[in-house]
């Protein structure tokens, strides 16, 4: 039967290709039942677009307003952190020094300062110290000095600025000793002088300054300083002296001008009765000196500029008749920085210049065997330079420097080389010159820890003056090298080492007794501190610890090798 279907519809088959054009009748029997499929979609555009062209869209306009609501919220409250404790040291309120020493030494220290506060701070200190001999082969009964010192401050601290006030005491004795015993006068060994003469320096001072907190704080100003200081001695000679100092900011477009403005009067008063003269004639001299310095700081990527002028305006009235030195006085004020390696190394360098007004204060600090009746001028000095800084380690740190100094009226102190024929003018005198000077400097600093501190420094100086001229008493090298140790908090060790070149004195030519060239020295110190605990030590210092024998100035020796030993308390 099967194969007779089969039969048939292969003949059907054969009959319809044969038959296009006109098909009739077919007729089929299902065998088996219908099975769908579906086949593998595929997609005509990959990104078709879709374009709603019946529906608009309807402009719709709204806005939000916020409305607070309240929220009823108690978060857990957090249990506290642990933090480690961190021990702040104790600030003692008191410092207490004393100590004794060779050829009658003493000294006497007391500091006491306020305890930590943010609205203010104060204090008070006092300090002696004082010798009696150690300088060998002098006529004198002996070279005391006398140097004590009372002062106090006061800070109050305010949210936008800090107001000080501070004021001082000193009352200093000076012998002048210098008339050493000479072998090439006759029978000159057993003469002897006595006491020596001596002068006391009485000064008193005040100041008083506000400074701002933070930039801005106090607008244009930043910060003012008015002070007064008066000295006198033990030859009728007075100093009044006024000073007051300010700095500013003020806007000048996209930059600030910062502005320095200084203002000075002071007044000399002496008696001519010490120089011999008739004690009716007293010499005085009055001098009133404004400063003005502007300048403006450019800033570009890693250069700086600070460009200026800085100018003086000084009128001075003397009793005697003598040269004036009013006028007004313009110095460049040009410096230019380069940070060559930020935070590494960093170069300087530029043109600037000031004038000193050497009042009689600042002269008697040169040199405390000055005598008195000084005329007063001011000095003048230009200063060309470069120098390097930088560190060469996280512990080293150094700083070097090179220059032209040009000044003019410098001051300098001189004695006569025949001074020991001279029963007046047994003291050092100022003498005023011009000179120009190249120089060379540097320092260099270590720190390992806090332990061990070591600095050491030098200075270099060629001179040129007028013919016949020198540099009185100044070196042509200087250095000085200081380090300190602490070991294990218990005992510390300072050392501190001083070289002074060789030294004019005065013009050959006009004594043949002496040389005219003072020979260096060394002056080596040493001190040694104990910590017994953290309130009580003691304490042993050396000074010209290698007994070296020197000339300060001429006939001025120094005093010896002396040992001083004391005790520390703090309180």
């Amino acid at each position: 039967m099967r194969k007779l279907g089969i039969t048939l519809l292969m003949f059907s088959a054969l009959s319809a290709f044969a038959q296009p054009d006109n098909l009739g009748s077919l007729e089929l029997k299902v065998t088996d039942r219908y099975k769908a499929q579906v086949k593998d979609a595929s997609k005509i555009l990959e990104q078709p677009n879709y374009q709603d062209s019946l529906n608009q869209k309807i402009e719709v306009q709204y806005r939000i307003s916020s409305q607070p609501l309240a929220v009823r919220m108690q978060p857990e409250i957090l249990s506290p952190a642990r933090i480690s404790a961190i021990e702040v040291p104790e600030l003692y309120r008191a410092f207490i020094r004393g100590g004794y020493g060779a050829y009658n030494t003493g000294l006497a220290e007391i500091y006491y300062n306020s305890k930590r506060s943010s609205q203010r701070s104060y204090g008070f200190d006092f300090r002696h110290l004082s010798t009696n001999g150690g300088v060998s082969d002098i006529l004198y009964d002996d070279n005391a000095f006398s140097r004590n010192h009372i002062g106090a401050y006061y800070n109050r601290y305010f949210r936008k600025y800090t107001w000080s006030v501070q004021g001082g005491i000193d009352l200093d004795k000076y012998s002048y000793y210098g008339r050493p015993q000479l072998n090439f006068l006759p029978n000159d060994d057993t003469l002897t002088l006595g006491k020596a003469p001596y002068n006391w320096y009485r000064s008193f001072s005040i100041q008083t300054s506000i400074k701002e907190s933070k930039e801005k704080e106090l607008g244009w100003l930043k910060q003012m300083n008015l002070g007064y200081n008066y000295l006198y001695d033990n030859y009728n000679s007075s100093e009044h002296d006024l000073n007051l100092n300010s700095d500013w900011v003020l806007p000048a477009g996209d930059r600030d001008l910062f502005l320095e403005l200084n203002s000075a009067y002071f007044t000399n008063r002496y008696d001519s009765l010490y120089q011999g003269a008739d004690s009716t004639n007293v010499f005085q001299q009055n001098f009133v000196q404004f400063q003005l310095k502007p300048y403006i700081r450019v800033e570009q990527d890693e250069y700086a500029l600070d460009f200026g002028i800085n100018l003086y305006f000084v009128g001075a009235e003397e009793s005697i008749p003598m040269e004036s030195e009013s006028g007004a006085y313009f110095f460049p004020e040009l410096i230019l920085r380069y940070r060559a390696v930020p935070e590494v190394l960093s170069v300087v360098g530029g043109i600037t210049g000031l004038l000193e007004r050497n009042n009689y204060r600042q002269l008697s600090q040169m040199s405390p065997f000055i005598l008195p009746g000084q005329n007063t001028v001011p000095s003048r000095t230009i200063k060309a330079f470069v120098a390097l800084e930088g560190i060469l380690s996280s512990n080293t740190s150094f700083y070097v420097e090179g220059g032209y100094s040009n000044l003019r009226s410098d001051a300098f102190l001189y004695r006569n080389p025949s001074f020991y024929t001279d029963t007046v003018s047994y003291g050092l005198e100022v003498l005023y010159q011009d000179l120009s000077a190249f120089y060379a400097k540097g320092s260099i600093s270590y720190n390992w820890e806090e332990k061990f501190l070591l600095s050491a420094s030098a200075i270099a100086r060629d001179f040129a003056l007028s013919e016949g001229e020198q540099a009185w008493y100044r070196p042509f090298f200087e250095a000085q090298l200081e380090s300190s140790y602490t070991y294990r908090e218990k005992i510390g060790l300072a050392l501190n080492l001083n070289y002074i070149g060789a030294r004019h004195a005065f013009r050959q030519e006009e004594n043949l007794n002496f040389e005219s060239m003072l020979k260096p020295y060394v002056d080596l110190g040493l001190k040694i501190d104990y910590h017994y605990n953290t309130r009580v030590g003691a304490f042993i210092n050396f000074s010209n610890l290698l007994n070296s024998d020197y000339d300060i100035f001429l006939g001025y020796r120094a005093q010896g090798i002396n040992a001083m030993f004391g005790f520390t308390y703090r309180l």
